[in-house]
């Protein structure tokens, strides 16, 4: 008796990383979750998504709120966004200029990211309000919306000690602050700040005044996933 060929199907889970934007149709378990993220970013054009290490967070962003975004989940916004994604590490505003470059390098079809990076180092530095500059310029006011992801923040508290052992792009964590607060609060061009963060560094937080009046108003702790 001749046997059928088994069907080989691609495995469905990403293993340790999260999900990506692009894997958003394997992502399930947070049905209802996401809404909750998008009424905040619609109301307070930012949100906190808090958890502990390895609940998701990242995922639920990318495969949860963003698909959400693009749907014209907040009416007042549009379908037309744009993503930028940056993680603080030891350098959070270089770190910041480095996604600015290469959202530029994208639209100019270049690879040349090196000069750019040190142009957005300066605009970023230059000023409390230098982030709108910065987005006008890597975006050209294409009339978008943009989604600023900064991922695991509390690098931004992880990586103290290493910070001031640095000689070059030693960034102040309260002047990168003062740029996400800053650009929450403006009115002049359409932005969103999500932010994720492990749970048990939300306690950091509070040594800033602006930012922990953003977080309590708008933070989602990421629920344990039952076993269905």
């Amino acid at each position: 008796m001749q046997q059928d060929t088994p069907i080989k199907l691609p495995n469905p889970f990403p293993g340790l990383r999260p999900f990506t934007l692009d894997e958003s149709h394997l992502f399930f378990g947070r049905e209802g979750q996401s809404e909750t993220i998008v009424n905040y970013l619609s109301k307070y054009n930012f949100a906190a998504v808090t958890g502990a290490s390895g609940s998701g967070k990242s995922s639920l962003i990318y495969c949860g709120v963003i698909p959400l975004l693009y749907g014209g989940f907040i009416a007042k916004a549009g379908t037309n966004w744009k993503v930028m994604a940056a993680r603080p590490g030891s350098s959070p505003i270089w770190n910041l200029a480095l996604a600015f470059s290469e959202a530029e390098a994208n639209n100019q079809n270049t690879e040349n990211t090196t000069e750019l990076q040190e142009f957005y180092y300066s605009l970023l530095n230059r000023h409390s309000l230098g982030i709108i500059d910065a987005i006008k310029q890597a975006y050209q006011e294409d009339g978008s919306n943009l989604l600023l992801v900064i991922d695991q923040f509390e690098e931004l508290f992880r990586y103290k000690d290493s910070r001031e052992n640095q000689t070059e792009h030693r960034d102040d964590p309260n002047a990168f602050i003062k740029l996400l607060v800053n650009i929450v609060q403006q009115e002049e061009i359409p932005v969103y700040v999500v932010l994720t963060m492990r749970s048990d560094f939300v306690g950091d937080c509070s040594d800033y005044q602006e930012l922990t009046a953003l977080i309590n108003q708008s933070n989602y702790l990421v629920p344990q996933m039952t076993r269905e």
